[in-house]
């Protein structure tokens, strides 16, 4: 009976190390996969509203507030006075990335904007903002995820 036991006990143990491993493999890519999908889904929502930033009647950009952790700015549907219809703004470590009200990107550790003139320039000049970068990085457990893209305001070519 003893003998049974034992060998019953050697046989876990040996298949319980593979199962552990797997489990634990799986419970990091599921990790990795939310990450993943929370910080690619704001950078894309983000670009591409970006991307249509309205131009006011004396050609320059609709923006009203560009920081480096908040964007303020108008499409053709919204208010080309104020041109503050559209806000994504964060909130600092741990905080989400929001459009308005709404959630765009969970877990967030940092998100910076920089701001391009015409000629490449970094700029404070909302008038001559012609493209972003944005970068966004997430942590959650041990898993950290860098997005970063680039928008070029469509309706500001050429000027």
């Amino acid at each position: 009976m003893i003998m049974v036991i034992t060998l019953l006990g050697i046989v876990a143990a040996i298949i319980a190390i593979p199962l552990l491993q797997g489990a634990r493999g799986w419970f990091d890519a599921t990790t990795r996969e939310g990450i993943t999908q929370s910080g690619r889904i704001g950078i894309e929502r983000m670009t591409r509203e970006i991307r249509n930033t309205a131009r006011k009647s004396d050609n320059t950009p609709c923006i009203s507030a560009a920081l480096a952790t908040s964007f303020t700015f108008s499409d053709m549907s919204g208010d080309l006075t104020a041109c503050n219809t559209i806000t994504f703004s964060w909130a600092g470590a741990g905080n989400p990335i929001i459009r308005g009200a709404d959630t765009l990107a969970d877990n967030v550790n940092s998100l910076s904007i920089l701001y391009y003139d015409s000629n490449n320039n970094i700029t404070g000049t909302l008038a001559n903002i012609r493209r972003l970068s944005i970068e966004i990085t997430s942590t959650k457990g041990s898993e950290t995820l860098r997005k970063y893209s680039e928008v070029y305001l469509s309706n500001m070519k050429g000027y």
